[in-house]
Protein backbone atom coordinates (compact mmCIF):
# COMPACT_ATOMS: atom_id res chain seq x y z
CA UNK A 1 0.00 0.00 0.00
CA UNK A 2 1.77 3.22 -1.37
CA UNK A 3 1.10 6.59 -2.54
CA UNK A 4 3.21 8.38 -5.15
CA UNK A 5 2.58 12.58 -5.84
CA UNK A 6 3.92 14.93 -7.53
CA UNK A 7 3.29 18.72 -6.97
CA UNK A 8 3.97 21.85 -9.02
CA UNK A 9 5.62 25.01 -7.94
CA UNK A 10 2.55 26.79 -6.32
CA UNK A 11 2.28 23.23 -3.96
CA UNK A 12 -0.68 21.84 -5.25
CA UNK A 13 -1.14 18.28 -6.21
CA UNK A 14 -0.42 17.19 -10.04
CA UNK A 15 -0.46 13.32 -10.12
CA UNK A 16 -1.21 10.87 -7.52
CA UNK A 17 -0.81 6.97 -7.96
CA UNK A 18 -2.12 4.76 -5.27
CA UNK A 19 -1.84 0.94 -4.80
CA UNK A 20 -4.85 -0.48 -3.08
CA UNK A 21 -6.68 -3.91 -2.73
CA UNK A 22 -7.89 -5.27 -6.38
CA UNK A 23 -9.31 -8.58 -5.22
CA UNK A 24 -9.84 -11.12 -2.49
CA UNK A 25 -6.35 -11.96 -2.20
CA UNK A 26 -4.74 -9.00 -5.00
CA UNK A 27 -3.59 -5.72 -5.01
CA UNK A 28 -2.40 -3.42 -7.00
CA UNK A 29 -3.04 0.12 -9.00
CA UNK A 30 -6.38 1.42 -7.91
CA UNK A 31 -5.51 5.01 -8.83
CA UNK A 32 -3.41 7.28 -11.44
CA UNK A 33 -4.87 10.27 -10.93
CA UNK A 34 -3.88 13.56 -13.24
CA UNK A 35 -4.63 16.74 -11.92
CA UNK A 36 -5.17 19.87 -14.04
CA UNK A 37 -5.21 23.43 -12.70
CA UNK A 38 -6.08 27.04 -13.32
CA UNK A 39 -3.81 28.61 -10.71
CA UNK A 40 -4.70 27.23 -7.97
CA UNK A 41 -8.18 25.77 -8.81
CA UNK A 42 -8.53 22.59 -9.53
CA UNK A 43 -10.67 22.24 -13.04
CA UNK A 44 -10.01 18.49 -13.87
CA UNK A 45 -8.74 14.95 -12.58
CA UNK A 46 -8.44 12.04 -14.74
CA UNK A 47 -8.20 8.71 -13.71
CA UNK A 48 -5.87 6.16 -15.84
CA UNK A 49 -6.79 2.93 -13.79
CA UNK A 50 -10.35 1.52 -15.21
CA UNK A 51 -10.99 -0.80 -13.16
CA UNK A 52 -12.34 -0.01 -9.58
CA UNK A 53 -11.03 -0.76 -5.87
CA UNK A 54 -12.15 -4.14 -4.27
CA UNK A 55 -15.23 -4.57 -2.62
CA UNK A 56 -16.51 -1.02 -3.49
CA UNK A 57 -12.75 0.09 -1.26
CA UNK A 58 -11.50 3.56 -1.18
CA UNK A 59 -10.52 5.16 -4.33
CA UNK A 60 -10.80 8.35 -6.46
CA UNK A 61 -14.27 7.93 -8.08
CA UNK A 62 -13.75 9.47 -12.36
CA UNK A 63 -17.53 10.06 -13.13
CA UNK A 64 -16.93 12.61 -15.99
CA UNK A 65 -14.31 13.14 -18.76
CA UNK A 66 -14.72 16.82 -19.55
CA UNK A 67 -13.42 20.27 -18.96
CA UNK A 68 -14.46 22.04 -15.62
CA UNK A 69 -15.31 19.43 -13.80
CA UNK A 70 -15.12 21.59 -11.06
CA UNK A 71 -16.15 25.35 -10.49
CA UNK A 72 -15.03 27.76 -7.68
CA UNK A 73 -16.99 31.38 -6.26
CA UNK A 74 -15.30 34.27 -6.08
CA UNK A 75 -14.26 33.99 -2.72
CA UNK A 76 -12.39 30.86 -3.74
CA UNK A 77 -15.12 28.34 -2.19
CA UNK A 78 -15.77 24.95 -4.65
CA UNK A 79 -19.28 25.02 -6.10
CA UNK A 80 -19.25 22.15 -8.27
CA UNK A 81 -17.50 18.58 -8.54
CA UNK A 82 -19.30 16.94 -11.10
CA UNK A 83 -16.82 13.28 -10.14
CA UNK A 84 -19.20 13.19 -7.28
CA UNK A 85 -21.86 14.16 -8.88
CA UNK A 86 -22.75 17.68 -7.11
CA UNK A 87 -23.79 20.36 -9.10
CA UNK A 88 -24.35 23.06 -6.03
CA UNK A 89 -22.49 23.91 -3.71
CA UNK A 90 -23.46 27.16 -1.72
CA UNK A 91 -21.80 28.51 1.42
CA UNK A 92 -22.64 31.15 4.37
CA UNK A 93 -21.14 34.03 5.60
CA UNK A 94 -18.46 31.98 7.23
CA UNK A 95 -17.45 30.55 3.98
CA UNK A 96 -19.17 27.27 5.67
CA UNK A 97 -21.10 24.92 2.65
CA UNK A 98 -24.90 25.69 3.77
CA UNK A 99 -26.23 23.39 1.41
CA UNK A 100 -24.68 20.82 -1.14
CA UNK A 101 -27.41 19.55 -3.95
CA UNK A 102 -26.42 16.61 -6.36
CA UNK A 103 -27.54 15.78 -9.75
CA UNK A 104 -30.05 13.01 -9.05
CA UNK A 105 -31.66 15.83 -6.46
CA UNK A 106 -30.23 14.68 -3.55
CA UNK A 107 -29.25 17.62 -0.93
CA UNK A 108 -27.39 17.92 2.27
CA UNK A 109 -27.72 21.18 4.32
CA UNK A 110 -25.91 22.56 7.15
CA UNK A 111 -26.72 25.15 9.85
CA UNK A 112 -24.70 26.98 11.69
CA UNK A 113 -24.00 29.17 15.14
CA UNK A 114 -22.74 32.28 14.69
CA UNK A 115 -19.28 31.50 15.34
CA UNK A 116 -19.22 28.98 12.74
CA UNK A 117 -20.15 25.56 15.12
CA UNK A 118 -22.23 23.04 13.49
CA UNK A 119 -25.15 22.14 14.76
CA UNK A 120 -27.43 20.65 12.57
CA UNK A 121 -26.79 18.25 9.23
CA UNK A 122 -29.77 17.31 7.38
CA UNK A 123 -29.38 14.30 4.75
CA UNK A 124 -32.16 14.19 1.69
CA UNK A 125 -31.08 11.11 -0.30
CA UNK A 126 -33.93 10.21 -2.45
CA UNK A 127 -36.75 9.87 -0.52
CA UNK A 128 -35.47 9.43 2.84
CA UNK A 129 -34.39 12.39 4.93
CA UNK A 130 -32.08 12.33 7.96
CA UNK A 131 -31.23 14.77 10.60
CA UNK A 132 -28.05 15.08 12.49
CA UNK A 133 -28.00 17.27 15.51
CA UNK A 134 -24.89 18.00 17.30
CA UNK A 135 -25.52 19.04 20.82
CA UNK A 136 -21.95 19.28 22.68
CA UNK A 137 -20.67 15.98 23.15
CA UNK A 138 -24.21 14.66 22.28
CA UNK A 139 -25.12 13.33 18.46
CA UNK A 140 -28.71 12.82 18.09
CA UNK A 141 -30.39 11.06 15.21
CA UNK A 142 -33.62 12.05 14.14
CA UNK A 143 -34.80 13.48 17.40
CA UNK A 144 -33.23 10.71 19.23
CA UNK A 145 -30.33 10.74 21.35
CA UNK A 146 -27.07 8.42 19.35
CA UNK A 147 -23.93 8.83 21.08
CA UNK A 148 -22.23 10.62 23.58
CA UNK A 149 -18.83 11.54 22.31
CA UNK A 150 -16.07 11.44 25.17
CA UNK A 151 -11.93 11.35 25.64
CA UNK A 152 -11.61 8.05 25.07
CA UNK A 153 -14.26 7.05 22.31
CA UNK A 154 -18.35 7.38 22.63
CA UNK A 155 -20.66 6.01 24.12
CA UNK A 156 -23.85 4.32 22.27
CA UNK A 157 -26.85 6.10 23.83
CA UNK A 158 -29.40 3.18 23.11
CA UNK A 159 -27.71 0.28 24.91
CA UNK A 160 -25.51 2.53 27.72
CA UNK A 161 -22.16 0.80 26.10
CA UNK A 162 -18.62 2.13 25.90
CA UNK A 163 -16.62 2.41 23.08
CA UNK A 164 -12.80 3.07 22.60
CA UNK A 165 -10.55 4.52 20.17
CA UNK A 166 -7.19 3.31 19.93
CA UNK A 167 -5.54 6.10 18.19
CA UNK A 168 -1.79 6.91 16.87
CA UNK A 169 0.37 10.19 17.04
CA UNK A 170 -2.08 12.08 14.57
CA UNK A 171 -5.22 11.48 16.43
CA UNK A 172 -6.13 8.81 13.47
CA UNK A 173 -8.58 6.61 15.15
CA UNK A 174 -6.86 3.03 14.53
CA UNK A 175 -8.72 0.51 16.60
CA UNK A 176 -12.69 1.03 17.66
CA UNK A 177 -12.85 -1.60 20.93
CA UNK A 178 -15.85 -2.55 23.26
CA UNK A 179 -16.31 -2.46 26.82
CA UNK A 180 -15.03 -5.73 27.03
CA UNK A 181 -11.98 -5.28 24.70
CA UNK A 182 -13.19 -7.12 21.82
CA UNK A 183 -12.18 -5.42 18.64
CA UNK A 184 -14.69 -3.89 16.53
CA UNK A 185 -13.24 -1.77 14.00
CA UNK A 186 -9.57 -1.25 12.18
CA UNK A 187 -8.36 1.62 10.16
CA UNK A 188 -5.40 1.87 8.21
CA UNK A 189 -4.52 4.97 6.54
CA UNK A 190 -2.97 6.16 3.21
CA UNK A 191 -0.68 9.71 4.44
CA UNK A 192 -3.54 11.99 3.04
CA UNK A 193 -6.30 10.13 4.80
CA UNK A 194 -7.93 7.43 2.53
CA UNK A 195 -8.85 4.15 4.51
CA UNK A 196 -7.01 0.55 3.29
CA UNK A 197 -9.73 -1.88 2.40
CA UNK A 198 -10.72 -3.49 5.24
CA UNK A 199 -12.41 -7.05 6.46
CA UNK A 200 -13.71 -5.05 9.51
CA UNK A 201 -17.28 -3.21 9.24
CA UNK A 202 -17.33 0.81 9.83
CA UNK A 203 -19.68 1.60 12.92
CA UNK A 204 -18.58 5.11 13.42
CA UNK A 205 -18.10 8.15 11.31
CA UNK A 206 -14.89 9.82 12.98
CA UNK A 207 -11.76 8.55 11.60
CA UNK A 208 -8.56 10.06 10.26
CA UNK A 209 -7.43 13.17 12.63
CA UNK A 210 -10.16 11.92 14.82
CA UNK A 211 -12.62 13.98 12.24
CA UNK A 212 -16.06 13.29 11.26
CA UNK A 213 -16.67 11.20 7.68
CA UNK A 214 -19.72 12.07 5.71
CA UNK A 215 -19.57 9.14 2.93
CA UNK A 216 -23.52 9.63 2.12
CA UNK A 217 -24.68 9.92 -1.57
CA UNK A 218 -20.56 9.49 -2.16
CA UNK A 219 -19.98 12.93 -0.42
CA UNK A 220 -16.82 11.52 1.03
CA UNK A 221 -15.87 14.67 2.52
CA UNK A 222 -14.44 15.47 6.17
CA UNK A 223 -15.29 18.59 8.23
CA UNK A 224 -12.63 19.56 10.05
CA UNK A 225 -14.92 22.89 11.15
CA UNK A 226 -12.98 25.98 9.15
CA UNK A 227 -12.94 23.64 6.26
CA UNK A 228 -14.26 20.12 4.40
CA UNK A 229 -11.41 17.98 3.06
CA UNK A 230 -11.27 15.53 0.11
CA UNK A 231 -8.77 12.77 1.47
CA UNK A 232 -9.23 10.88 -2.18
CA UNK A 233 -7.42 14.55 -4.26
CA UNK A 234 -5.44 15.49 -0.63
CA UNK A 235 -7.48 19.07 -1.04
CA UNK A 236 -9.74 21.29 0.69
CA UNK A 237 -12.95 23.08 -0.45
CA UNK A 238 -11.80 26.18 0.30
CA UNK A 239 -9.05 28.51 0.75
CA UNK A 240 -7.09 28.89 4.04
CA UNK A 241 -8.36 31.02 6.38
CA UNK A 242 -4.99 32.13 7.51
CA UNK A 243 -3.80 31.77 3.58
CA UNK A 244 -2.03 35.50 3.50
CA UNK A 245 0.42 34.63 6.61
CA UNK A 246 2.02 32.04 4.07
CA UNK A 247 1.19 32.91 0.52
CA UNK A 248 3.99 30.72 -0.83
CA UNK A 249 1.81 27.69 -0.19
CA UNK A 250 -1.15 26.82 -1.72
CA UNK A 251 -4.36 27.74 -0.24
CA UNK A 252 -6.29 24.38 -0.79
CA UNK A 253 -2.86 22.00 -0.04
CA UNK A 254 -3.61 19.97 3.15
CA UNK A 255 -0.96 19.96 5.82
CA UNK A 256 1.63 21.81 3.55
CA UNK A 257 1.97 18.55 1.52
CA UNK A 258 3.21 16.54 4.66
CA UNK A 259 0.62 14.82 6.64
CA UNK A 260 2.96 12.01 7.55
CA UNK A 261 4.13 14.99 10.05
CA UNK A 262 1.91 17.35 10.64
CA UNK A 263 -1.95 17.71 11.56
CA UNK A 264 -4.52 20.20 10.89
CA UNK A 265 -7.17 20.26 13.26
CA UNK A 266 -9.66 22.66 11.93
CA UNK A 267 -8.42 23.88 8.39
CA UNK A 268 -6.49 26.94 9.97
CA UNK A 269 -3.00 26.85 11.48
CA UNK A 270 -0.41 26.78 13.95
CA UNK A 271 -0.14 24.16 17.35
CA UNK A 272 -2.22 21.11 18.25
CA UNK A 273 -2.40 19.34 21.34
CA UNK A 274 -3.13 15.21 21.14
CA UNK A 275 -4.88 13.50 24.31
CA UNK A 276 -1.48 12.10 25.53
CA UNK A 277 0.20 15.87 25.52
CA UNK A 278 1.89 15.86 22.30
CA UNK A 279 2.34 19.15 20.39
CA UNK A 280 2.06 19.24 16.80
CA UNK A 281 2.99 21.87 14.11
CA UNK A 282 0.66 22.59 11.52
CA UNK A 283 2.29 25.99 9.87
CA UNK A 284 5.60 27.01 9.31
CA UNK A 285 5.44 30.96 9.22
CA UNK A 286 2.78 32.40 11.76
CA UNK A 287 1.60 35.36 12.84
CA UNK A 288 2.69 37.90 15.91
CA UNK A 289 0.93 35.19 18.00
CA UNK A 290 0.04 31.39 18.06
CA UNK A 291 -2.98 29.74 18.74
CA UNK A 292 -3.10 26.50 20.77
CA UNK A 293 -5.82 24.12 19.46
CA UNK A 294 -6.88 20.35 20.83
CA UNK A 295 -7.30 17.58 18.84
CA UNK A 296 -10.79 16.74 20.02
CA UNK A 297 -13.88 18.69 18.01
CA UNK A 298 -15.82 21.24 19.32
CA UNK A 299 -13.10 22.71 21.58
CA UNK A 300 -11.93 26.42 21.05
CA UNK A 301 -8.54 27.11 20.61
CA UNK A 302 -6.05 29.63 22.69
CA UNK A 303 -3.74 32.23 21.88
CA UNK A 304 -0.29 32.37 22.92
CA UNK A 305 0.99 35.32 22.83
CA UNK A 306 5.34 34.80 23.89
CA UNK A 307 5.91 32.68 20.61
CA UNK A 308 9.20 31.03 22.52
CA UNK A 309 7.08 28.60 24.50
CA UNK A 310 4.90 26.75 22.03
CA UNK A 311 7.58 26.43 20.32
CA UNK A 312 9.98 25.38 22.58
CA UNK A 313 8.20 22.70 23.88
CA UNK A 314 7.10 21.92 20.00
CA UNK A 315 11.45 21.31 19.39
CA UNK A 316 12.27 20.06 22.51
CA UNK A 317 9.75 16.47 22.08
CA UNK A 318 11.13 15.78 18.85
CA UNK A 319 14.88 15.88 20.52
CA UNK A 320 16.24 14.55 23.74
CA UNK A 321 12.98 13.57 25.35
CA UNK A 322 12.04 11.34 22.73
CA UNK A 323 8.54 13.17 22.53
CA UNK A 324 7.34 12.78 25.81
CA UNK A 325 8.66 15.30 27.95
CA UNK A 326 8.47 18.90 27.37
CA UNK A 327 8.51 21.76 29.07
CA UNK A 328 9.76 25.76 28.57
CA UNK A 329 9.58 28.69 30.60
CA UNK A 330 8.42 32.36 30.14
CA UNK A 331 7.69 35.56 31.58
CA UNK A 332 4.39 36.14 30.60
CA UNK A 333 2.42 34.45 33.58
CA UNK A 334 -0.79 35.04 31.91
CA UNK A 335 0.38 32.74 28.68
CA UNK A 336 1.55 30.57 30.90
CA UNK A 337 -1.28 29.88 32.87
CA UNK A 338 -3.81 29.48 29.78
CA UNK A 339 -1.21 26.62 28.11
CA UNK A 340 -1.21 24.81 31.46
CA UNK A 341 -5.32 24.67 31.88
CA UNK A 342 -5.90 24.42 28.22
CA UNK A 343 -3.45 21.52 28.25
CA UNK A 344 -4.34 20.04 31.60
CA UNK A 345 -8.83 20.58 30.57
CA UNK A 346 -7.81 18.84 27.02
CA UNK A 347 -5.13 16.20 27.67
CA UNK A 348 -5.70 12.69 30.13
CA UNK A 349 -1.96 13.95 31.05
CA UNK A 350 -0.56 15.92 34.16
CA UNK A 351 0.56 19.06 33.25
CA UNK A 352 3.47 21.60 35.73
CA UNK A 353 3.07 24.90 36.20
CA UNK A 354 5.95 26.16 38.69
CA UNK A 355 6.77 30.19 39.37
CA UNK A 356 9.34 31.60 40.65
CA UNK A 357 10.25 35.29 42.32
CA UNK A 358 13.56 36.82 41.48
CA UNK A 359 13.55 40.14 43.46
CA UNK A 360 10.33 40.73 41.72
CA UNK A 361 10.94 39.45 38.59
CA UNK A 362 8.75 36.25 37.72
CA UNK A 363 9.06 33.43 35.70
CA UNK A 364 7.00 30.60 34.83
CA UNK A 365 7.75 26.82 33.80
CA UNK A 366 5.31 24.99 32.01
CA UNK A 367 4.87 21.68 30.45
CA UNK A 368 3.91 17.55 30.72
CA UNK A 369 6.06 14.07 31.69
CA UNK A 370 3.40 12.92 28.72
CA UNK A 371 1.90 10.53 32.05
CA UNK A 372 -1.15 10.51 33.42
CA UNK A 373 0.20 9.62 37.67
CA UNK A 374 2.69 11.69 37.15
CA UNK A 375 4.95 14.75 35.84
CA UNK A 376 8.45 16.11 36.28
CA UNK A 377 9.17 18.02 39.81
CA UNK A 378 11.90 20.19 38.83
CA UNK A 379 13.30 22.08 36.03
CA UNK A 380 14.81 25.53 37.35
CA UNK A 381 18.68 24.66 36.78
CA UNK A 382 18.04 23.20 33.27
CA UNK A 383 16.20 26.11 32.28
CA UNK A 384 18.76 28.59 33.85
CA UNK A 385 15.58 30.33 35.89
CA UNK A 386 16.87 32.40 38.98
CA UNK A 387 14.73 33.13 42.07
CA UNK A 388 12.69 31.31 44.74
CA UNK A 389 9.95 28.73 43.88
CA UNK A 390 6.99 30.58 45.18
CA UNK A 391 4.11 28.23 43.36
CA UNK A 392 4.46 24.39 42.57
CA UNK A 393 1.41 23.72 40.88
CA UNK A 394 0.53 20.70 38.42
CA UNK A 395 -2.80 18.99 37.46
CA UNK A 396 -4.30 15.18 37.82
CA UNK A 397 -6.82 14.33 35.73
CA UNK A 398 -8.44 11.52 37.95
CA UNK A 399 -7.10 11.63 41.22
CA UNK A 400 -9.01 14.76 43.19
CA UNK A 401 -5.86 14.44 46.00
CA UNK A 402 -1.90 14.90 45.97
CA UNK A 403 -0.35 11.74 46.11
CA UNK A 404 2.21 10.74 48.21
CA UNK A 405 5.43 11.23 45.98
CA UNK A 406 3.35 14.93 45.37
CA UNK A 407 4.15 15.24 48.94
CA UNK A 408 7.29 13.95 48.91
CA UNK A 409 8.64 16.04 46.17
CA UNK A 410 7.36 19.71 47.63
CA UNK A 411 9.94 21.66 48.52
CA UNK A 412 7.90 24.95 49.50
CA UNK A 413 5.39 24.77 52.58
CA UNK A 414 1.96 24.70 50.34
CA UNK A 415 1.39 22.94 46.92
CA UNK A 416 -1.46 23.64 44.38
CA UNK A 417 -3.51 21.12 42.37
CA UNK A 418 -5.94 21.41 39.33
CA UNK A 419 -8.15 18.67 39.42
CA UNK A 420 -9.23 18.88 35.87
CA UNK A 421 -12.42 16.44 36.24
CA UNK A 422 -13.67 19.04 38.67
CA UNK A 423 -12.26 21.79 37.80
CA UNK A 424 -11.62 22.42 41.61
CA UNK A 425 -8.35 24.19 42.88
CA UNK A 426 -6.93 22.83 45.75
CA UNK A 427 -3.91 22.46 48.08
CA UNK A 428 -1.62 19.91 49.85
CA UNK A 429 1.52 19.82 52.44
CA UNK A 430 4.31 17.66 53.22
CA UNK A 431 1.39 16.23 55.47
CA UNK A 432 -1.98 16.71 54.23
CA UNK A 433 -2.85 15.51 50.73
CA UNK A 434 -5.93 17.51 50.70
CA UNK A 435 -6.33 20.69 52.98
CA UNK A 436 -9.91 21.05 53.43
CA UNK A 437 -9.77 25.27 52.99
CA UNK A 438 -9.91 27.46 50.73
CA UNK A 439 -10.88 25.30 47.62
CA UNK A 440 -11.68 27.14 44.68
CA UNK A 441 -13.82 26.64 41.10
CA UNK A 442 -11.60 27.78 38.35
CA UNK A 443 -13.47 28.52 34.76
CA UNK A 444 -10.83 30.14 33.17
CA UNK A 445 -6.49 30.35 33.35
CA UNK A 446 -7.58 34.65 34.45
CA UNK A 447 -9.47 33.21 37.19
CA UNK A 448 -6.29 30.31 37.75
CA UNK A 449 -3.90 32.68 37.83
CA UNK A 450 -5.95 35.54 40.37
CA UNK A 451 -6.52 32.82 42.84
CA UNK A 452 -2.66 31.88 42.40
CA UNK A 453 -1.61 35.76 42.98
CA UNK A 454 -3.86 36.23 45.61
CA UNK A 455 -3.00 32.86 48.06
CA UNK A 456 1.18 32.82 46.76
CA UNK A 457 2.41 36.36 45.20
CA UNK A 458 0.98 39.45 47.30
Amino acid sequence: MCETDTYNRQSNLTSLRRNGRTGASSYGLIDDLTLTLDGNWLTRVDDAVTASAYNDGFEFKDAVKQDNEYTYDKNGNMTKDLNKNITDIQYNCLNSPSKVTFQDGSTITYTYAVNGTKLRTVHTIGNTTSTTDYCGNVIYENGVQKLLLTDAGHVTLSDKKYHYYLQDHQGNNRVVVDQTGQKEEVNHYYPFGGTFASAEKSIQPYKYNGKELDTKNGLNWYDYGARQYDVAIGRWNAVDPSSEKHYNWSPYSYCKNNPVLRVDVDGKDDYTVNSAGRLFKTVVEGSTNDRLMSIRSGVESITVNDKKILSGMYNMQDGKSGGLETYNSTSSLEDAAAVFKFGADNTSVEWKLDIYNDKGDKTAIIGTSGREDSVFADKQSELNVKGDKVIDMHSHPYNAQASDQDMKNLKIKTGTVYHRDSKVLFFYNSENSRIGNNEYKIDTSKTLLDKLNDKFMK
